[in-house]
């Protein structure tokens, strides 16, 4: 059993990258490859938790998958927000994926790039595409939640908190907050039952690396800034103003009637965080002409990081990133 446990050795990070730009808090990532296909493809991860799930390990990594198809793909890293950024806003990730947007078009000498987002980085990439429709040739939004107005046990308790108070006493919400919080949605599968499926497979070096790689990735967990949290929870869960039309960036409102680009949508039907049902209003709504949507029978991270998901939804996902990228 600890002769497993001892061969198990957490590198995050499978494919090798450098950091092209760095503001302050926020990072631009470039994965090193020969890309074979002219438009690039910047991912934008959720400002919860860490990017690096989407490139975990050589067997579960849908960046290396995406490399190998020979995309070209970039990502932002949003960092460890300290107290100094509790003022930080939702517009200044929004400046920030369009400078990044301005950068990769012009170092690939393109005028538009692929956007994908997972989870939150999806909801940033629907604000983003739809006042700049224009800079965005295809939308992926991966567990995107654009549709509040959902029963799961999460968006209950978004709606029944004032997060103005989590601020006044925290500053910014803090990584053990949100952890805690996705832990009490199902305590007896998360705190409880994976640890006794670990025991039972202890045996198995694949199933142990797995897990603890995950479980690393679990609790590495950045603060959200005060002023990004007090807006997503209030404007985003309590009001739903995004698919109400009523959500602004600086006094431009986001109308999804402007989202006309090719959209993929890659959702779990197990996700106890972003429930399909805060995907399909928006994916029936936006007026995209080509539009496709792909389940797995996985929950919100396993979408990402299960085997049947990387056999199954990925391929047909990353090639229909790939015939749309020339």
């Amino acid at each position: 059993m600890f002769e497993t446990l001892k061969k198990v050795d957490f590198t995050p990070w499978a494919s090798d990258y450098e950091v092209v730009h760095e503001d302050w808090l926020f990072k631009l990532l470039h994965f090193k490859s020969k890309p074979k296909h002219r438009i690039p493809v910047l991912i934008v991860y959720a400002y919860i938790n860490r990017p690096y799930v989407l490139d975990l390990h050589d067997r579960v990594s849908v960046v290396k998958k995406m490399l190998k198809k020979g995309l070209d793909i970039w990502m932002i890293d949003w960092g460890y927000p300290k107290r100094a950024d509790k003022f930080t806003e939702i517009r200044d990730y929004i400046d920030y994926i369009d400078f990044c947007v301005d950068h990769i078009c012009q170092q690939k000498k393109v005028d538009k790039l692929t956007l994908h987002g997972y989870c939150l980085g999806a909801t940033l990439a629907v604000i983003y595409a739809s006042l700049y429709p224009k800079k965005v040739k295809n939308l992926v939004i991966q567990a995107p939640p654009i549709n509040f107005e959902t029963s799961n046990t999460l968006a209950l308790w978004a709606k029944s908190i004032d997060p103005t108070k989590v601020v006044e006493a925290m500053g910014n919400a803090s990584g053990e907050l949100l952890n805690t919080s996705f832990l009490l949605v199902d305590p007896i599968r998360l705190a409880v039952g994976k640890y006794q499926s670990l025991l039972d497979n202890l045996d198995n070096e694949g199933f142990a690396r797995n897990f603890f790689y995950m479980d690393q990735w679990i609790f590495d967990s950045p603060a959200i800034p005060g002023k990004v949290y007090e807006e997503y929870i209030t404007r985003w869960y309590q009001r739903n103003e995004i698919m109400k039309g009523t959500y602004d960036i600086d006094g431009k409102k986001i109308n999804l009637k402007n989202i006309k680009m090719p959209i993929l949508a890659l959702i779990a039907e197990k996700d106890h965080i972003t429930p399909p049902e805060a995907t399909l209003p928006f994916f029936e709504k936006v007026p995209s002409k080509d539009k496709l949507l792909l389940k797995v029978d996985k929950g919100h991270i396993g979408l990402s990081v299960s085997s049947h998901s990387h056999k199954t939804l990925w391929e047909r996902a990353i090639n229909w990133i790939v015939e749309r990228s020339n």
